[in-house]
């Protein structure tokens, strides 16, 4: 497993060529390219930049792994409003294009809703992945669905109910998360297990519960040691990828330390 680290652990002021330059500079060899509400780098971004960014990123020694779809938290799938679903939708077909100019594997799907969700909110949903199918299959990226603490898509186990419900393709995956695991209350080693066969990719960070906004490895509950062997356990070899706020007074800290951290446990 090689380590890798999304967007937010570097500043938000910095350019996607900056992040790849700190990703090489931390000794991390994967980046996961954010796409916020605030930051659309799947419009900002055309033909010709996306592909001095990649090119970059491989002299770097840097593997672009993915692209987190933040935005759907605002563009939200289970919307009332069709209009606000069709954004969303929009935005998963443009990020299958940039992950596929990128050479990223997965797009990541939050499985979020919204307090103003109707009460079909699992089938908008549904019917908002659906959409991405076929062109996912067509690119080759697979649409990895998370669970982020939202009761309707809990656990892994709603997960792959959801994943039935939309047909089964194997352009769907899961995106695990121990820490979102072990700050909801289950087990992350259970979890992963359930994932065998369906593991697309695992973000990584903490959970401290004293204090829940302290999420640095190491620093809280999770069993970092016992994770990676139940990822190993169900055959999973892609990346991990480091999911954690920036450090306001050193913007490589946060990143060298996390890196630090998961080689000590010999990853």
């Amino acid at each position: 497993m090689h380590i890798a680290l999304n967007f937010g652990i570097f500043p938000a002021t910095w350019s996607p060529s900056q992040k790849v330059e700190a990703t090489a500079r931390v000794g991390a060899s994967g980046l996961e390219v954010n796409i916020d509400a605030t930051a659309l780098w799947t419009q900002r971004l055309d033909g010709a930049a996306r592909s001095a960014l990649r090119q970059q990123a491989s002299d770097a020694g840097v593997a672009f792994t993915s692209l987190c779809l933040n935005a759907h938290w605002v563009f939200n799938l289970a919307s009332p409003d069709v209009r606000i679903r069709d954004i969303g939708i929009s935005l998963i077909y443009d990020a299958i294009n940039l992950a596929a100019d990128l050479g990223a594997a997965a797009v990541l799907i939050p499985g979020c809703d919204q307090d103003e969700s109707p009460a079909n909110k699992w089938e908008l949903f549904r019917d908002g992945v659906m959409h991405g199918i076929a062109r996912a299959e067509q690119a080759g990226v697979t649409l990895a669905l998370e669970a982020v603490g939202k009761p309707f898509l809990f656990n892994t186990a709603k997960v792959l109910e959801m994943i039935d419900a939309c047909g089964g393709s194997k352009a769907l995956g899961i995106y695990l998360d121990v820490g979102n695991s072990t700050g909801g209350g289950m087990d992350p080693l259970a979890e992963v297990h359930a994932a065998c066969g369906r593991a697309t990719l695992c973000h990584l960070k903490d959970w401290n519960p004293a204090n829940p906004t302290e999420r640095r490895l190491g620093a809280g509950a999770v069993d970092f040691a016992r994770s990676l062997t139940a990822l190993r356990d169900i055959g999973y070899t892609g990346p991990l990828i480091v999911e954690l706020p920036p450090d306001p007074n050193d913007p490589d800290a946060m990143a060298r330390h996390a890196v630090q951290f998961l080689t000590q446990l010999d990853v």
